[in-house]
């Protein structure tokens, strides 16, 4: 069987840049998000290191520590993030790059800010403030 690899390093890492690239451009023209799941794809361990240099580091990086280690990072890239989930053994679950205006782990959901909210003046009347 055929694999990625067998087109090299440099081919397999273009193929996946020009992927990024459509990625963006349909964020850009849509406002629609995308991902590369990089653990569905039979890439070696050197092939995504070369990924991973070649998108080069940006200036945000997020650690979220839920069920295991969560990091997600921007690259060099704006929208570009590479996002990786390690178990509570230490296992590499997920391994994405997510092209989005923000990855979608770190966008608040509706329902937890409502309950945010509710603490927020339950705990500022406990306070002995007014409510708003």
């Amino acid at each position: 069987m055929k694999t990625l690899e067998s087109r090299g390093h440099d081919g397999v890492v273009d193929a996946l840049l020009v992927e990024v690239a459509d990625l963006l451009a349909r964020l850009i023209e849509t406002h629609e998000e995308g991902a590369i799941d990089l653990l569905g794809l039979p890439l070696s361990p050197e092939c995504v290191a070369e990924l991973d240099r070649r998108l080069g580091v940006g200036e945000v990086e997020i650690k979220i520590d839920a069920s295991g280690l969560s990091q997600i990072r921007e690259t060099g890239f704006s929208g570009v993030w590479w996002t990786q989930h390690v178990d509570e053994a230490g296992r590499v679950i997920a391994r994405l790059i997510e092209v989005a205006m923000a990855p979608r782990m770190v966008l608040a959901d509706v329902e937890d800010i409502k309950r945010g909210r509710q603490k927020l003046l339950a705990a500022r009347k406990n306070a002995g403030g007014s409510a708003p």
